[in-house]
């Protein structure tokens, strides 16, 4: 079996066009008609067929242009009075500037060359001495690491045609996917300590973290080929390049892509996961998984407690990441194990039980899932539970789709579709079709068109280039360049001997868990001392290594602890003052409710006039009595009364009054306020109460008076 690569990346120019394409995101289609053009306006002949366009093309570019691609592009640079198209045949009619276009490619393979050049001088600096051509292709093998060139390959049988097309077999198509659950050999003695794809790796990380016409390139090669990618997927009838209907379809995530969502993995993979999600759910579609899934997923938190229970780090990479990241922390890993249906469910990612289906259905759309699952374990080196499992997922959605493949996932008709990280898979359920071409449920299946589908396929699917061009690029790029950096187990082996050994000569290393001497950061400082040389990975160098680590993790400690008191210290001033404002808020509005209360304590205050008005009130009767009233009568006494008070420094009159009335007045005013509270406000109720009373004149005045 062969298959037509849809992006050949050896082709010398394939790296430009990706990069090219990216200049071109608002519109999917604009990116390929500059290369249309291109190769209509260097052609020997004025006219061209379709078939010896898209031939020129490709080996111009190394671009298979899918058929619907190529008619919309031609009727793009039709309209616009460049070519005319008629009969299978284009024409030039206008002009295009072929020497500017070449003059913009030198560009950038004047970029390229150098980065590959600096690639290759970081490389010397650990003794690895590689070649352009290496150089390129590890370069290549780590920007393309989700497989996007070789993921959407097109079945084309035995090639023979002598076409442009670049065709692989099924070994070639084997060796370039990338694998998530690839076994390592046996033969770990013969591991380097260091991969030259690690190497790759902390060169694209340097690269990324500089601001560089390098890091614009490496940024634009992704974004290029993420967007040849969505452009590949677009439906035939569509003119604008919009994002498919998605509404209402149902997305089956596979174990990784879920681990990756929960934080289990590095922190750009974490947030491409994140990203897809976000997409789905902003289009209408719903997130499930099934119980299989569940299973794995515990079963990785389960062998990650495992490992780190017995001093080793979790075999798989990603949750090795995480690992460090929660620092190690087996009950974080065994909490997070007894919450995945709730964190998940309240991401709205839900459980989804295996659905039941007739025996009519079963007749109509079915196959033999006992087969799919022996033929898949001929074919991949993986755990058999692993692969079972993931059959079961193609089988089910195969099943819920109901034999429908005429158009992709999604659309009107909602179909559904496994999402999985494993580019593998893809592959082999277009072999099993092949392998099985008389069975009728299997018609439909074809490249783009089936029960399975890869994360980042559907994202390039899903996303908007013209919103999210730099964002996106720049994240997988980074989850890339991590991924690559993925330790051997013969330098984890070397790792852990050597912590042992420290730990017995310096007892203070011996109170460090084991796993956390798995850190990137120790590699780095390993790396650094020894240069690329294996041989010099001793205990001294070792040791020397963990010194200088010890020393710079204390600095940074410090500067971490000083930024979470600062982080803090503005949290609680924010916290502060919109407490405050709450208080002011509530005080202001409490004051204008104390009514009759403030009379109450005016008359407290001033009793002198309180005495005169009352005593007033006494001799007015009298007097109506005796026949006799004068206004001194009125007076008298309650002036005598307060210039004792005065002379003796002492409330005799007023103080009683006060100790009288003030509880009576707070216990009214606080019931009062408390009712009149609101939510926010209730858990300040003490010091609202508290501060109204301090801010009300009368009630202070009165309080000195009682207290006096």
């Amino acid at each position: 079996m062969h298959f037509t690569v849809v992006i050949n990346m050896r082709n010398p120019n394939a790296l430009i066009a990706m990069a090219q394409v990216a200049q071109n995101a608002k519109n999917p289609y604009e990116a390929f008609c500059e290369y249309i053009k291109y190769c209509a306006f260097s052609n020997c002949s004025s006219i061209m067929t379709l078939s010896e366009i898209r031939t020129a093309v490709g080996k111009e570019f190394g671009l298979y242009m899918p058929h619907n691609v190529l008619m919309k592009c031609l009727s793009y640079i039709q309209d616009a009075g460049v070519i005319t198209f008629d009969a299978h045949q284009i024409k030039r009619v206008g002009s295009f500037d072929t020497e500017a276009f070449d003059r913009e490619r030198e560009t950038y393979r004047a970029r390229e060359s150098a980065i590959i050049q600096a690639l290759k001088q970081y490389a010397f600096k650990y003794k690895r001495e590689w070649t352009t051509e290496y150089a390129r292709e590890l370069l290549i093998k780590a920007l393309d690491r989700n497989g996007l060139a070789y993921d959407i390959f097109l079945y084309e049988g035995s090639s023979t045609n002598g076409t442009h097309e670049q065709t692989i077999s099924e070994s070639e198509m084997a060796e370039m996917l990338p694998d998530d659950e690839e076994i390592e050999s046996n033969d770990i003695a013969n591991q380097p300590l260091f991969t030259d794809e690690y190497f790759v790796g902390k060169f694209i990380e340097e690269t990324l973290e500089g601001d560089t016409v390098q890091k614009d390139y490496l940024k634009k090669i992704c974004a290029g080929l993420m967007l040849c990618v969505g452009t590949y997927q677009l439906p035939s009838a569509d003119t604008s390049g919009r994002a498919p209907q998605i509404n209402g379809t149902n997305f089956f995530f596979d174990t990784k892509l879920l681990l990756r969502f929960l934080g289990c993995a590095s922190e750009a993979a974490v947030s491409a996961a994140k990203e897809l999600v976000e997409l789905i759910q902003n289009a209408g579609g719903r997130i499930y998984y099934y119980p299989q899934t569940l299973l794995e997923m515990e079963h990785a938190f389960e062998n990650a407690a495992k490992r780190l229970s017995y001093g080793y780090p979790p075999s798989d990479d990603e949750m090795r990441l995480y690992a460090l990241r929660i620092q190690n922390n087996q009950a974080i890993i065994n909490a997070k194990k007894a919450s995945l249906r709730s964190e998940l469910a309240n991401a709205n990612i839900h459980y989804a039980p295996h659905e039941t289906f007739t025996d009519n259905e079963r007749i109509r759309f079915g196959f033999d899932r006992g087969d799919l699952q022996q033929y898949m374990r001929s074919y991949l080196p993986w755990d058999p539970q692993v692969i079972d499992n993931d059959a079961f997922a193609i089988w089910e959605t195969h099943m819920r789709r109901q034999g429908n493949y005429s158009e992709y996932c999604g659309t009107g008709a909602q179909l559904p579709v496994f999402v999985t990280t494993n580019s593998r898979l893809v592959g082999i359920a277009l072999k099993f079709r092949e392998a099985r071409s008389g069975t009728p449920a299997l018609y439909g299946w074809k490249q783009n068109r089936l029960p399975v589908i890869t994360d980042i396929r559907l994202t390039c699917r899903l996303w908007s280039p013209a919103d999210h061009s730099e964002r996106m690029s720049l994240l997988y790029l980074t989850a890339n360049a991590v991924a690559a950096k993925r330790p051997t187990e013969r330098y984890l082996n070397n790792i852990r001997e050597l912590a042992i050994e420290l730990g017995k000569q310096v007892p203070a290393y011996s109170k460090i868990c084991l796993p956390a001497y798995f850190d990137d950061i120790v590699a780095d400082a390993v790396l650094k001392n020894t240069m690329g040389e294996e041989d010099k990975l001793d205990i001294n160098n070792f040791a020397t290594s963990i010194a200088e680590l010890s020393e710079w993790r204390a600095k940074e400690q410090e500067e971490i602890t000083n930024q979470v008191i600062a982080e803090h210290n503005d949290v609680s001033d924010k916290l502060e003052r919109q407490t405050q404002s709450i208080i002011d808020g509530a005080v202001e509005s409490g004051r204008e409710l104390l009514g009759w209360r403030k009379l109450a304590l005016w008359l407290v205050v001033k009793w002198p006039i309180t005495a005169t008005v009352i005593f007033s009130a006494i001799t007015a009767g009298i007097s109506l009595i005796i026949g006799n009233w004068h206004p001194m009568w009125a007076i008298t006494l309650p002036v005598v009364l307060k210039i004792i008070e005065i002379c003796s420094a002492s409330n005799f009159v007023g103080k009683p009054l006060a100790k009288w009335l003030l509880p009576k007045i707070d216990t009214s005013i606080s019931k009062r306020i408390t009712k009149e509270l609101r939510k926010a406000e209730q858990p300040h109720k003490d010091t609202i109460i508290q501060q109204i009373k301090e801010q009300t004149e009368l009630w202070v005045e009165c309080k000195k008076i009682s207290e006096s």
